[in-house]
């Protein structure tokens, strides 16, 4: 090449531009991808997957999750090569590792990508554009999609393989190209098929107009299409045999995924997901799916739609990008479900088609920012309004968007995505003593953060983080992806996660991990006792009678699959090394019959000026916005505002921010605020609970001053709660507060109280052995007895109630379950949710009732039912200490209500106040159970008294006498125990009170 010639500075600079972006790349993502790690999506998940292959490189049977599933599920390149390097290195540094390695490769696959477009100053200033692309940041370290980003840089660096393949017939690239879609395939299987569609055929479309010469102009409908299909046709050979050989590999490289799609396929209801969302009504979804990711390509749309459609060799892109950008913009248009259909657009997260439109757009922003910083643009701007002109705006436009990619960098801290980092070093120890992995265990509130503890044991859990693997019924039959977040899915996540708390027994769940208050009134209501909070303050529950795993025969496959999956994938990746120097050090071609140079554009004025000022304009808006947001905006310019920003602190338990918002005085201090907080709320309105609306309406208005009823709907884990409160505003300079309202403080008659606490201390007679006792550490059962089972239909119903005593001197827990045989011979086990105790003190009874059915769609001819009862010793649970009382208030044809009247003589408070109310028919049989549960706490020594209304079931429901009921305690059959009843008690309660002080882990 002739040294005058222009394009030599070219390549000199464009390649020192790409060893300035890899630079970049190293010293940015490389030293921050480990600290944001933690509070990504799905790092952690693959941390697993690569921790499966770390210890079980041959078997893709991973049990720990769902029971068992199989991990050739997806595919396994990227997780291999982190369980190699976690050879060498702890996993969260092996995946950091790998991320920036794979970062790099993206960037070498940009610049390469780009040199089809454009020149090689260009292809510099897009790999350095790919840096601080929000969505290639966004992907990596708020999603943790190092899979996604894998396949994405192979693609990016076949694509100029197969464009030079497709002019050039030359085979070597056709291997080449074929090389590194191989590995994508390995690495993520979504990029390569919609890879073929979005990016491999507007390469190849570009590569037959360049090939033919004159093409690009002709008349679009005239001469163009037409002679595109001729070229087609002459190149149909090396179409077909790239075509071909790619599907070939596509099957075979990752065949084991295909048979397991094919032979197990997914059948589950679609779970929500964000990127489905429309945007305009849900824009926290808008933003995280839409705006960040694609931010900048929305600031230089005008310049990227000029050039993509400026010359016919684009037109493949030019549909590729504005079809990712619709499909993209999720629900906020019926068109992307239209062109997708129903079933693919409620399975396919949507935000992968923006993430794609951004890639495409990287050679057109790129060429426009060249134009603007050092080309015609540029020149057009000084000379049209000054150099400092130009230099202030430049300099403005890329300020602004560096604090933008700061604030994805930091999306976590302003946004939270993940709980707080939960220590798990506590949770293993558990596991790993007294033979805990023998039972499976549940985390919530753990966030993806669960995935990371299943990585350090081998402990089983029923949850999981990978919802394609799910197959319990429980779960794919609603909308759940993990039940360690149920409270964030409503009804279905609540309904999912009470199924497995009551029915622990089906799964051999005994432990749950609780780092969320949320659910422990459903933990306690469910039968579950709290055993021991660890060092890292997560609170272990525990349930008793539950039998160990029971082992599950793997789904097998043909061994030879095994290997195939053990060996091809990871071979993929040494092949197309071995090519790519090859490639380098024996045939690399020169820049002129790769790169595809178009002569430099001339824009027009209103896209110059519209481009230029876009970028400046919108992100310095956006970073004013989240200022404004975060820092200025004012919550109690008016009543309204006022109220909602109370109710949301406390929401979220922020009681300094909320006790802000009262009219403050000498006599009404913050002490004084959180004094009277702990007294009227600390049961389970709001300690317990999330809001969910909320509803103002107007009682008084003056000049400054107005009286609001607000009305808050809540969600709890036992269910929804309504509330309704007055509050009086009052103005005072331009801000609005409310007025503190007067509390009637209740005091104790005595002020020092006293209770007798009779503690248990189950003593075992383990010895210091290494080995698992046999009988050592065994105690009798003890001994309970029924004094009622009997079968009911209310409502069209079946439902199974009585009552039962523990006859012994020790306090126990009850596992109560019912056998139900139906006249098919098929057997159905039902349990009693919530409505027993489950921990009972020494003599103490309880009623029961369990459902069997749920609607009438459920009800079969019963044969017969076995009703066991499992009992244990326990130390937990059993005080409820309260004395109870009722009055029949008033009566109806459908209801009773009921004045339930609740002391506290213990010496700490209850926390949720609850009585346990059962109706007899005139035999005094057992006809209807009910839980009802009180908002608010009661301090030590008080009382409070509530209103319930119990429907009449005894009148219109029917005793079933003729199917026979067999007992059974403790695998030995029984008998019920005669008892005497007073016909004139047709309701009777027992205090079913949950205390969260932890009295019985003192």
């Amino acid at each position: 090449m002739n040294s005058n010639d222009p394009r030599l500075w070219e390549d000199f600079l464009g390649k020192r531009l790409l060893l300035v972006a890899l630079s970049l790349g190293l010293l940015t993502h490389g030293i921050i991808v480990y600290f944001t790690l933690p509070q990504t999506y799905d790092a952690f998940v693959h941390i697993f997957f690569a921790d499966h292959y770390s210890r079980f490189w041959f078997e893709p049977w991973e049990y720990r999750w769902y029971t068992g599933f199989l991990t050739i599920s997806y595919p396994p390149l990227v997780h291999q090569a982190v369980a190699l390097l976690g050879k060498l290195f702890p996993f969260k540094i092996a995946f950091a590792i790998f991320a920036i390695i794979v970062y790099e490769a993206l960037i070498i696959g940009v610049y390469r990508f780009t040199k089809i477009f454009y020149d090689k100053k260009t292809a510099g200033v897009a790999a350095i554009l790919a840096v601080i692309l929000s969505s290639l940041v966004e992907t990596l370290h708020v999603y943790g999609q190092v899979p996604t980003l894998t396949g994405l840089a192979l693609l990016l660096n076949a694509i100029p393989f197969l464009y030079q393949y497709i002019k050039s017939s030359d085979h070597r690239f056709l291997i080449l190209s074929l090389a590194f879609i191989a590995v994508v395939v390995s690495s993520h299987h979504v990029t390569a098929i919609f890879g073929m569609v979005f990016f491999i055929a507007p390469t190849m479309l570009m590569a037959l107009v360049d090939w033919k010469k004159g093409l690009a102009e002709e008349g679009l409908f005239k001469k163009f299409i037409p002679q595109l299909l001729v070229a087609a046709w002459q190149k149909k050979v090396e179409i077909l045999l790239f075509g071909i050989i790619a599907i070939v590999l596509t099957i075979s490289l990752i065949f084991p995924y295909w048979y397991w799609s094919r032979t197990d396929p997914i059948s589950q209801v679609s779970i929500p997901h964000g990127s489905r969302d429309n945007f305009l009504e849900v824009t926290s979804s808008g933003l995280v799916f839409y705006v960040i990711p694609l931010l900048l390509i929305i600031a230089l749309l005008p310049a990227i739609s000029f050039l993509i459609t400026r010359h016919k060799r684009h037109l493949g892109w030019a549909v590729s990008f504005f079809l990712c950008l619709l499909l993209g913009s999720g629900g906020t248009t019926p068109l992307p479900k239209m062109m997708l259909g129903e079933t693919a657009f409620n399975i396919l997260t949507l935000d992968r088609f923006g993430f794609w439109a951004s890639i495409i757009a990287i050679p057109y922003m790129s060429h426009f920012l060249v134009s603007f910083l050092g080309g015609p643009i540029r020149d057009y701007w000084v000379k049209k309004f000054g150099e400092t002109s130009h230099f202030l705006l430049s300099g403005l436009s890329g300020f602004s968007y560096f604090l933008f990619i700061i604030y994805i960098f930091h999306l976590a801290s302003f946004r939270p995505l993940q709980p707080n980092e939960v220590k798990i070093e506590p949770i293993l120890n558990f596991l790993n003593r007294d033979d805990h992995m023998r039972w499976r265990y549940l985390t919530l509130g753990f966030g993806d953060q669960m995935a990371w503890l299943s990585a350090n044991t081998l402990a089983a859990t029923i949850d999981g983080n990978y919802h394609s693997a799910r197959r319990l019924p429980e779960m794919t039959t609603r909308a759940v992806e993990r039940l360690e977040n149920a409270k964030y899915l409503f009804e279905e996540g609540m309904a999912s996660l009470t199924d497995f708390l009551t029915d622990a027994e089906k799964y051999q769940l005994k432990y749950i991990f609780s780092n969320d208050q949320y659910y422990d009134p459903l933990l306690f209501y469910t039968g579950w006792n709290r055993t021991i909070r660890l060092e890292n303050g997560i609170m272990v529950w525990e349930k008793g009678n539950i039998s160990t795993i029971q082992p599950i025969k793997p789904k097998e496959i043909h061994p030879m699959l095994k290997k195939a999956w053990g060996i091809l994938p990871l071979s993929t990746v040494f092949i197309a090394l071995i090519l790519t120097f090859v490639y380098l050090f024996h045939f690399k071609k020169s820049q002129e019959e790769l790169v595809s140079p178009e002569s430099p554009e001339s824009y027009p004025k209103p896209i110059i000026f519209f481009s230029a000022w876009m970028p400046f304009l919108i992100f310095s808006g956006f970073l004013t916005y989240l200022i404004y947001e975060m820092l200025l905006i004012d919550t109690k310019k008016d009543p309204e505002t006022t109220i909602y920003s109370y109710y949301e602190n406390l929401d979220f338990q922020r009681f300094e921010e909320a006790f802000s918002y009262f009219k403050t005085g000498p006599e009404y201090s913050l002490d004084q605020y959180l004094l009277e907080k702990s007294v009227k709320d600390g049961g389970l309105l709001p300690s317990y609970a999330k809001l969910n609306s909320l509803k103002i309406d107007t009682l008084e208005m003056g000049e400054a001053y107005i009286k609001y009823e607000v009305w808050s709907s809540w969600r709890t884990s036992l269910g929804p709660r309504e509330l309704t409160e007055e509050f009086r505003l009052e103005k005072s300079g331009k801000h609005w507060f409310i007025i503190p309202p007067k509390l009637d403080l209740e005091i104790p008659e005595n002020q020092v109280i006293s209770y007798d606490y009779t503690l248990f201390k189950k003593m075992g007679k383990r010895v210091i052995s290494a080995f698992p006792t046999v009988k050592d550490d065994r105690i009798k059962k003890p001994f309970a007895a029924f004094y009622q089972a009997n079968l009911i239909e209310k409502d069209g119903l079946p439902a199974l109630t009585g009552e039962l005593i523990n006859a012994d001197n020790n306090p126990i827990t009850i596992s109560l379950k019912a056998e139900v045989i139906f006249q098919n011979d098929s057997m159905v086990t039902f349990y009693p949710e919530r409505k027993m105790h489950f921990n009972q003190a020494p003599k103490a009874l309880t009623f029961y009732e369990i459902p069997l059915a749920k609607n009438a769609a459920e009800v079969y001819p019963i044969k017969s039912i076995t009703l066991k009862a499992e009992t244990d010793v326990t130390e937990r649970g059993y005080i409820r200490g309260v004395r109870t009382a009722f009055e029949l208030v008033n009566e109806n044809s459908e209801s009773y209500q009921l004045e339930i009247e609740i002391e506290n003589p213990l010496t700490t408070e209850i926390t949720i106040p609850g009585v346990l109310v059962s109706e007899r028919d005139s035999l005094g049989r057992v006809i209807h159970v009910e839980l009802q549960t009180h908002p608010r706490s009661i301090r030590s020594g008080l009382g409070t008294s509530f209103l319930i209304s119990l429907p009449k079931k005894a009148g219109v429901s029917k005793v079933i006498e003729n199917i026979p009921i067999f007992l059974k305690i403790n695998g030995q059959d029984r008998s019920l125990v005669e008892k005497t009843w007073n016909n004139t008690e047709r309701i009777q309660i027992l205090p079913h009170c949950y205390v969260s002080p932890e009295i019985y882990l003192q």
